[in-house]
């Protein structure tokens, strides 16, 4: 095989053509016909093919043999091998010719030509009778694509080798073949096990069936495969976390040639995911609370937003401070809830600018309650932005109204203590003079016999008892005993309307006293006849144009309870009540006296008959003929130290 042509014949071979020897024709079907066909047959083949005789001369070469080695016309039969490609002296390729010459065996090489071409052959030698014959081929792209391909797969590897991350791959039966030095180190060994299932040893025991059913889904299938699974770490036998993937790699025709793998170590981050988690649920099991605790805070919490002072958040009590619902609310400024309170809309401004508004008292109406006068206590508190500026005002309202009327009827209570305790100063002073004058009147009478004289005396001793019996009434009514006691209907009744008498006098009130019950109850007296006093001033104010009052006491048992005991009723005939108002008219403060009333007469009422286990009812009617108002009391005759339920009704 001649590789190519010398550096001296590049010239020649610059001005010679290529073109194929003339060869005569031979006559049609005779040899010469054969070997003509024979040596057109070689000139189409793509590989060259030489022949050299004992001599080493080549005596033959196709068409591609002389375009692969540069062989000119000229050199066939002239000059040996040697002669006319000296560089293959001394190298594999002359060995090889000179074997299959002297030994007549075949030899088979791949030799690089070190000439100027530079070229690969891939060359087969077949010993001849008369000499040899080489028949090769260009290999040099091949070589070329073997070698990138080659130099590829190493870069693949070192890759894979120095990727951070394990990686793996499987033939198409889902048998592990290669895994790198991360995943090798991290199992603690030096080759993936193929045969079978071994490679499940490496996982958690807990998790193998199941990644062995997801893999070999995907094997049968071809679907991606995706996992979160534990492997065993070799230096400590820790169980961690990995996130492990495959993708099918497929040929054209679209079935799976291979698997190619990754798998990362995603136990801390499964870890912080856990317990962000946990903080996440964390936070919003406090959130839920805070807002639990917004929403049913007995104090009025709101949040304005600072520019045009307009609400953004409402918990129910503010709203129903405001009087409206919290979805009305929002939205709208404080100047639009309660125009009339303009002081808190200048300290909201105040805290818009930075200024904590804290322990300020406001009052003032409502439009949702015009004729109520009300008390509050607010605080405005600024939130700033990381900026330092303002981004956020908090509101919060306690409601002291009640706390105001409190503190005034405890002032008025105080004063009617001190009145009472100076009218019965007076009472008690009264009686020793009157009973001087009483003593006097009587001598008079018997030192007098003129009838006109005695009728004035007498009518002055009548009027005298009277105003004894006033001031003896008095300070029984005052008197506060400190344990109870047995006493009659007819005691409690008669102390409480001599009492009232004048003024039933004066107001043209009819009185009726009906007394069926003579058992006597225990009570603090005092107490009773203070409600009793309560309900008859009360029936007094509701007949100012004069009526009909009726005072009435029985014995009766509470069909709820079985309890006996004794029932007294007081009732008038005055307009009645709207059902409105006797449904609030034992809330402490509530009244319809306006000044003239404190709101704590039945409020007091119904704390004295619970104390004593018995019970105050109210029926009114403001139409027809039965118009009119009857309060009935129930005092059990038995009772224990403390009562369980309340006394309302």
């Amino acid at each position: 095989m001649a590789l190519a042509e010398k550096p001296s014949d590049i010239e020649k071979r610059n001005s010679v053509s290529n073109r194929r020897e003339s060869v005569p024709l031979p006559e049609r079907n005779g040899p010469a016909s054969i070997g003509l066909t024979l040596t057109h047959v070689m000139d189409e083949l793509a590989d060259g093919v030489v022949l050299f005789d004992k001599s080493w001369r080549i005596v033959y070469a196709n068409q591609t043999a002389r375009r692969l080695s540069h062989i000119l016309p000229e050199n066939l039969n002239r000059g040996t091998l040697w002669e006319l490609y000296p560089e293959i002296i001394g190298t594999e390729l002359e060995r090889s010719y000179r074997e299959a010459m002297e030994l007549a065996e075949e030899r088979k090489l791949d030799a690089f030509y070190y000439g100027p071409f530079q070229t690969w052959f891939e060359a087969r030698i077949l010993p001849m009778p008369v000499g040899l014959a080489v028949h090769y081929r260009d290999v040099t792209e091949q070589r070329k694509q073997e070698n990138t391909l080659r130099a590829s797969e190493e870069r693949y590897r070192l890759l894979t080798e120095l990727h951070p991350q394990a990686l793996w791959t499987a033939d198409a039966e889902g048998r592990v073949y290669y895994a790198n030095q991360r995943f090798l180190e991290y199992i603690g060994k030096d080759f993936i096990p193929r045969d079978g299932n071994e490679y499940l040893q490496c996982f958690y025991e807990g998790d193998r069936d199941r990644v062995l059913k997801m893999w070999s889904h995907s094997v049968a299938t071809g679907e991606d495969y995706g996992i979160d699974a534990r492997l065993v770490r070799a230096s400590d036998g820790a169980a961690r976390w990995w996130n492990i993937r495959a993708l099918p790699l497929r040929d054209e025709a679209g079935a799976i040639q291979q698997w190619l793998g990754v798998a990362t170590d995603v136990h801390e981050n499964l870890l912080a995911a856990e317990q962000l988690r946990e903080q996440y649920a964390e936070i919003d099991r406090q959130r839920r609370e805070l807002e639990a605790i917004y929403r049913g805070s007995p104090i009025g919490l709101s949040l304005y937003e600072p520019k045009e002072l307009r609400l953004l958040r409402i918990n129910d009590r503010q709203a129903e401070i405001l009087g409206v619902l919290p979805d009305d609310a929002l939205g709208k400024t404080i100047v639009e809830l309660a125009p009339s309170i303009t002081r808190a809309h200048a300290m909201m401004r105040s805290a818009a600018n930075g200024e904590p508004m804290l322990n300020q008292e406001i009052e003032g109406v409502l439009p949702t309650k015009p004729n109520e006068y009300r008390y509050w206590n607010v605080n405005y508190s600024p939130i700033f932005a990381e900026d330092g500026s303002v981004q956020a005002i908090a509101g919060a309202t306690i409601e002291t109204t009640p706390q105001k009327r409190a503190a005034a009827a405890l002032l008025q209570t105080e004063k009617l203590a001190v009145v009472g305790r100076l009218a019965s100063s007076i009472a008690h002073e009264i009686n020793n003079p009157l009973e001087s004058v009483t003593n006097l009147l009587y001598l008079a009478r018997r030192s007098s016999n003129t009838p006109e004289v005695q009728f004035y005396l007498d009518t002055a001793d009548q009027e005298l008892r009277r105003v004894s019996i006033i001031a003896s009434q008095t300070l029984r009514f005052h008197k506060q005993g400190t344990k109870p006691q047995a006493i009659g209907c007819g005691e409690l009744f008669s102390t409480v309307l001599s009492i009232y008498e004048g003024r039933l006098k004066n107001s043209n009130i009819k009185l009726e006293k009906r007394k069926r019950a003579h058992k006597l109850v225990v009570c603090f007296e005092g107490e009773v006849r203070q409600v009793l006093s309560n309900l008859v001033s009360n029936a007094i104010d509701a007949m100012p144009n004069g009526g009909r009052l009726l005072v009435r006491s029985r014995e009766a048992t509470d069909w709820k309870t079985g309890r006996e005991g004794l029932v007294l009723t007081v009732a008038d005939s005055g307009n009645g009540i709207d059902p409105q108002t006797q449904a609030r008219i034992f809330e402490a403060f509530f009244t319809t006296k306006g000044f003239a009333g404190t709101g704590l007469g039945l409020w007091v009422s119904a704390e004295i008959m619970q104390r004593h286990q018995g019970r105050i009812r109210v029926h009114s009617c403001q139409q027809g003929s039965h118009k009119g108002t009857v309060v009935t009391l129930f005092l059990p005759f038995q009772t224990t130290p403390f009562p369980k339920e309340s006394p309302v009704n």
